[in-house]
């Protein structure tokens, strides 16, 4: 590693960062030129092939070791960072073996937004309120320089917005992120404008808030003329279940995380995950014991996991485990997206099973559960998705005595009792999840059950 900075620019000096596990090249003025992560080996190669595109599996071991390094300054191609970076790659590469992956430029380098420096590796320009990181490959995920930005912005009060190119696609996880309130997925349209990759509608630059949506309540604008049809008209749509569970677990020290994960993924996926760890690439074997070591590492500050189905399985999985520590004890909460072969649709009977065997173990909260359809591998492209359809929600005993049994029970959709009689837990069958007219339907339940809770994931 030493011998291939001094590769990269001999006049360059090295700060660590992230305990070691971020080494950081800066001019004599201080300021980044780029930055490398320490290597980190992979348990199965698959996982850069996921990321880089299948032909860089073919001369990879079972087991590479994967090295990222940036350029702090996302400039034209052929710019100094950008030779920086690929000096020390191919030194690494030549001393070591492996490869070296450089995405072909596909993103126009003509909008002075898309270009600049920051003190972060992974972010082009920041505002008072946002952090604008630029990310110009065929396949984006949750890698660590993403989320330290999200982080380190974080506390300052900053959201993150992602510029890519129109044909970039997102992992679930990843995805998922960028669709909370405080972050935003910016597509760079060919012609030039921005467009909300999530939506479609169309997006200009303000100097504080970032890219903001360009229509107003007077003059609403539709989707961007470049935002394509949606994903169920598309040949390789699939049917993906998505699960929501929460739970809450009495603090105790011989307390195992992760149970509830495999439960999920057995039950619909026949198969715990594989892979693990707390950004992309995934890079550890999936074990229960280190992660509920890792968390509590962390304790008492929250933590949050990803983790992924086997390679090659034939229904593959995505999905996150949060852990926190509440007053009440330690709160898990798991999601989890399946997707199912081409021609084959989501077994939905084992859901009341499934349910009645969350709420048998005295932990269970809510689960919810749904259905939309989405690409087979997992990722998303910037096209409008099938809409989120309810297949039921499921509450715990303890959540149903807070909202009261005799009232949960009278809810608009008629529950299934499970468990005691006079503790129950209830499942609220809503539909198989294939007519958008069960959305009302939800609404309705939630309105009833806890007014605050009518517009969750709707």
């Amino acid at each position: 590693m030493s011998r291939a900075l001094v590769a990269a620019g001999r006049g360059l000096r090295v700060r660590t960062a992230a305990e070691g596990a971020v080494v950081e090249l800066r001019d004599d003025s201080g300021q980044l030129v780029a930055a490398a992560q320490a290597g980190q080996r992979l348990a199965a190669s698959r996982e850069a092939e996921r990321l880089l595109g299948p032909d860089i599996g073919e001369s990879l071991p079972a087991q590479p070791w994967w090295v990222e390094a940036r350029g702090a300054e996302t400039g034209p191609a052929g710019s100094d960072t950008a030779g920086t970076v690929r000096r020390f790659a191919d030194s690494l590469a030549a001393e070591f073996g492996g490869r070296v992956w450089e995405p072909e430029p596909r993103l126009q380098r003509d909008d002075p937004l898309l270009i600049g420096a920051t003190d972060h590796p992974a972010i082009t320009r920041a505002t008072d309120h946002v952090a604008i990181a630029v990310q110009d490959r065929p396949v984006v995920g949750l890698s660590t320089w993403l989320a330290d930005a999200v982080a380190r912005h974080g506390r300052a009060g900053r959201g993150l917005q992602l510029v890519t190119p129109a044909d970039t696609r997102l992992t679930c996880e990843l995805s998922a992120l960028l669709e909370s309130p405080m972050a935003r997925w910016v597509v760079r349209a060919p012609d030039g404008g921005h467009y909300d990759g999530h939506i479609g509608l169309p997006l200009v630059w303000h100097e504080q808030a970032g890219f903001v949506r360009a229509d107003s309540r007077a003059d609403p604008a539709g989707p961007h003329p470049h935002y394509p049809r949606p994903v169920e008209d598309a040949e390789d749509a699939v049917d993906h279940l998505l699960l929501d569970l929460r739970i809450l677990h009495t603090a105790d020290a011989d307390l195992r995380l992760g149970a509830e994960a495999e439960l999920l993924t057995d039950t619909f996926c026949g198969t715990a995950p594989a892979l693990w760890g707390t950004a992309e690439p995934l890079t550890m074997v999936w074990n229960r014991d280190d992660v509920t070591a890792l968390a509590r590492r962390r304790a008492p500050n929250g933590s949050r996991f990803l983790f992924a189905a086997p390679p090659g399985a034939a229904r593959p999985f995505s999905g996150t485990l949060s852990v926190n520590r509440v007053e009440e004890g330690v709160a898990e909460s798991v999601s989890l997206t399946v997707a199912h072969p081409m021609g084959t649709a989501p077994d939905l009977e084992g859901v009341t099973g499934l349910v009645e065997e969350l709420a048998a173990g005295g932990n269970l909260q809510t689960v919810n559960v749904y259905r939309r359809r989405g690409s087979k591998d997992l990722t998303r492209a910037p096209h409008p998705l099938g809409p989120l359809v309810p297949v039921g929600v499921g509450m715990g005993t303890d959540a149903v005595r807070t909202v009261g049994s005799a009232h949960a029970q009278s809810a608009p959709v008629e529950p299934v009792r499970l468990g005691a009689r006079f503790a129950p837990s209830l499942w609220y069958p809503i539909g198989d999840g294939t007519d958008p007219r069960d959305r009302p339907r939800l609404r309705e339940l939630l309105t009833h059950l806890r007014p605050d809770a009518a517009a969750a994931r709707l």
